[in-house]
């Protein structure tokens, strides 16, 4: 079955390692690539401290592999990215952030580590956002068939967009109704089942449209 000439994007939440962090930026392994120049935004979390930041990547390398949960050897990457387009709020946020880590790891090396770049032993919860493409291979007003080259757990929501025409994008919560892997390309790559929710009644009536069009089409 071909795909339809429809795009989209997903978005994947990923815990990630932090190796250490200023003001300035951030270096940190993940178990997904990170595309040099790209940017993703980071959540942090340590207590009561709080802060979402836009990172880009500066460098990345494969640095090693481990064990999925499914058992497969995937690879682990290291990178080094930089703070962008930080307000005044998230400035603050993220001074208060890094100087309650800088104050625990002071305490912890009695007092002989004063520089504001420093390793991080117990990070809290690091979250990174990936921005991932996908293709619709089949689509109806309750949801559609996407093919992907991520694999996606069932019963998760995902952030989505679904690009209907040039200057049409529609955004949603997409329930993964199933996963399946399939390699008929010679490449493995998922076809991955998705529930529609959360759609605005605009969003809906733009989807409604244009699956009649592509009906239209069909039918000439």
């Amino acid at each position: 079955m071909e795909a339809l000439a429809i795009n989209g994007q997903l978005t994947f939440a990923s815990e990630i390692s932090v190796l250490d962090i200023s003001m300035g930026g951030i270096s940190l392994t993940a178990d997904r690539r990170l595309n040099i120049g790209g940017k993703y935004m980071l959540k942090l979390e340590e207590r009561q401290n709080h802060v979402s930041v836009v990172c880009e990547v500066a460098w990345a390398r494969m640095s090693g592999t481990k064990r999925s949960a499914e058992g497969e050897t995937v690879p682990v990457y290291t990178a080094g990215m930089k703070f962008v387009d930080v307000s005044e709020k998230t400035s603050a946020e993220l001074m208060s952030f890094v100087e309650c880590i800088r104050n625990e790891e002071v305490q912890r090396a009695n007092d002989r580590r004063t520089h504001m770049r420093f390793s991080i032993r117990a990070p809290g919860i690091a979250i990174l956002n990936f921005p991932t493409d996908y293709k619709v291979r089949t689509i109806s007003l309750s949801g559609m068939l996407i093919e992907s080259d991520q694999a996606l757990e069932s019963e998760s929501r995902v952030p989505m967009t679904l690009s209907l025409q040039a200057d049409r994008t529609i955004g949603f919560l997409g329930r993964v109704v199933s996963c399946q892997k399939t390699d008929e390309t010679g490449v493995a790559h998922y076809h991955i089942g998705i529930e529609f929710l959360e759609l605005t009644e605009e969003a809906k009536a733009a989807l409604a449209t244009f699956i009649g069009a592509l009906s239209s089409m069909d039918g000439a």
